[in-house]
């Protein structure tokens, strides 16, 4: 097995564990209204699935003692190297949307006005870290060498990533603008409006990306309709970058093969008929 099969198949298992985790977590919204404190368990729960799974974290993701040691051409050298690059930045980016995290749901809970200031942070921290997997994520899929299930289910995870995305941003709005929120109270006394609210934020943030809207965002505020219109872009040009990447690639596989099949055939010599000396 080559170093870049090794990859291929770690990312595959990346791709199937993110739409499972992420397919789990919007089937539990409903669950989620009675504890809305575990919204930001699933947020980074997601987050950290290529980092789990897509990272030397996990002792059957690291390269054997024979692949590190075998010659591998330059081409595939330095894909490894940006992989590996690639995977040192989503750990970092991981641990320190954690401790952001950790750090805005104590500031609700015991410090409300350091948590207005935080918000900003919180949200830059997240898109930051949820933007650059969502990259990395077509990149590796526009790296794909066939179109197979694995791919399919690579792009249903990174569609579904948008929309968790989206529910972050929301979440950090409801902190700075409540008026841009169509909210009233908290369903649960104890529970500041940013974290009881949560699941109800996250909904409506999939309702923008499937260009439903929620009657969660106040429709008369600018930094709700900002927001979900950012939200509905953002989904549709992910749409449309993939399938110009997945679409386009065999017409240029198919170009390229024919090209190489005519200059074969320039080069070829024409056969003679050669007569038989009698």
């Amino acid at each position: 097995m080559t170093v870049v099969r090794a990859l291929l198949q770690q990312r595959h298992n990346y791709y199937r564990w993110l739409l499972i985790v992420e397919v789990i977590a919007l089937i539990s919204l409903r669950p989620l209204e009675h504890a809305p404190q575990l919204v930001s368990v699933v947020y980074l729960m997601i987050g950290g699935v290529p980092v789990v799974m897509d990272s030397p974290l996990l002792p059957h993701n690291r390269l054997t003692p024979q692949l590190r040691t075998a010659v591998i051409p330059q081409k595939e050298h330095h894909h490894l190297q940006r992989v590996i690059r690639r995977r040192r930045w989503l750990q970092y980016g991981w641990f320190c949307a954690a401790g952001v995290e950790l750090i805005w749901q104590l500031s609700l809970l015991l410090l409300p006005p350091l948590a207005v200031q935080l918000s900003v942070l919180h949200m830059l921290v997240w898109l930051a870290l949820l933007l650059y997997e969502l990259w990395a994520l077509m990149s590796a899929l526009a790296e794909e060498p066939v179109f197979s299930g694995d791919l399919v289910m690579g792009a249903a995870g990174g569609y579904l990533l948008i929309g968790f995305t989206g529910g972050i941003v929301l979440n950090s709005l409801l902190v700075l603008d409540p008026a841009a929120f169509s909210v009233a109270g908290s369903p649960h006394g104890d529970l500041p409006t940013a974290m009881a609210y949560a699941p109800h934020v996250l909904g409506a943030a999939f309702g923008s990306l499937t260009t439903l809207g929620s009657a969660v965002l106040n429709d008369e505020s600018l930094t709700s309709v900002s927001a979900s219109v950012g939200i509905t872009i953002v989904g549709q040009l992910y749409v449309a970058i993939l399938i110009a990447g997945v679409l386009g690639k065999p017409r240029q596989i198919a170009i390229v093969r024919k090209a190489a099949h005519q200059g074969h055939r320039r080069s070829a010599p024409s056969p003679r008929l050669r007569r038989k000396s009698r």
